[in-house]
Formats: structure tokens, C-alpha cells, sequence
């Protein structure tokens, strides 16, 4: 097997404390990479994290050089069990889950595609969650 050369590109501001639960946040953001990953083709590419603050919050983006997501596709890409891969090669659920946690700490998920140049997924966190 050929490995792939990928880069991993960490852009992290300055950001304030969120009220968050990690361990969700960290499941969230894994699914955002491995996707990230696997649009890149055999020659590789960059992934690129980066962190800012928004407002009186915090913003998380995960950038991909990788093939991009079709126009078509973009309105759905956070509707469970939503996906382009072949039949066994994944269950469509990685960006549902994704998008669930975020709503779940008060945020919102967007992404932003251009096919063949790549994927921005962008998560913007209030620093306080809203009272309930």
C-alpha cells in the first residue's frame, strides 16, 4: 500500500473559554477531519484547523484541498444517512452526528464547497449557551 503525504495545518487564535462538553466537541471535530481526509485524492493534501473568535463566542473551521462537494449534494450533507460514497464504504452519518452535537451546545454547523478545490466546515460556539 502507498501511503499518502497529507499535511495538517493548526491555525488556533486566541479564543475565550466555552461552555462545552469536550468529549462531544472532540467527536464532533473527528468527523469533521476524517471526512476531510478521505475527499483528498492519491496525491494527498492539506487539511488546515483554525480557531477565532466570533463575536462573543468562538469559531472552528476545518479546510480541506480535496475534491470538493457537488452543488447538488451541499443542502443535504447533514441529513443522516446522506451519502456519496459506494454502497458499504460509509454509513452517512459522520456530518449528521457532527451537526447534532453543535446544535446540541447552542452553535451552528455550515460548509462551503467548491468542487475540485475544496470543503470549509465552519462551527461558531456562543462562549455562554443561551438560558433554557
Amino acid at each position: 500500500m502507498r501511503w499518502r503525504r497529507r499535511a495538517v495545518v493548526r491555525e488556533y487564535g486566541r479564543v475565550p473559554e466555552v461552555v462545552c462538553q469536550p468529549a462531544l466537541l472532540n467527536q464532533a471535530l473527528l468527523n469533521l477531519c476524517v471526512n476531510a481526509v478521505e475527499a483528498m485524492d492519491a496525491r494527498g493534501g492539506r487539511l488546515t484547523v483554525r480557531t477565532s473568535p466570533s463575536g462573543d463566542g468562538v469559531c472552528i473551521e476545518v479546510v480541506d484541498d480535496g475534491r470538493g462537494i457537488e452543488p447538488g449534494h451541499l443542502p443535504r450533507i447533514f441529513d443522516p444517512f446522506f451519502t456519496t460514497k459506494p454502497v458499504g464504504a460509509g454509513t452517512g452519518l459522520g456530518l449528521a452526528v457532527a451537526f447534532g452535537i453543535v446544535q446540541q451546545h447552542h452553535g451552528t454547523l455550515t460548509a462551503t464547497s467548491t468542487p475540485g478545490v475544496g470543503s470549509c466546515f465552519r462551527i461558531e460556539l456562543p462562549a455562554r449557551p443561551a438560558p433554557r
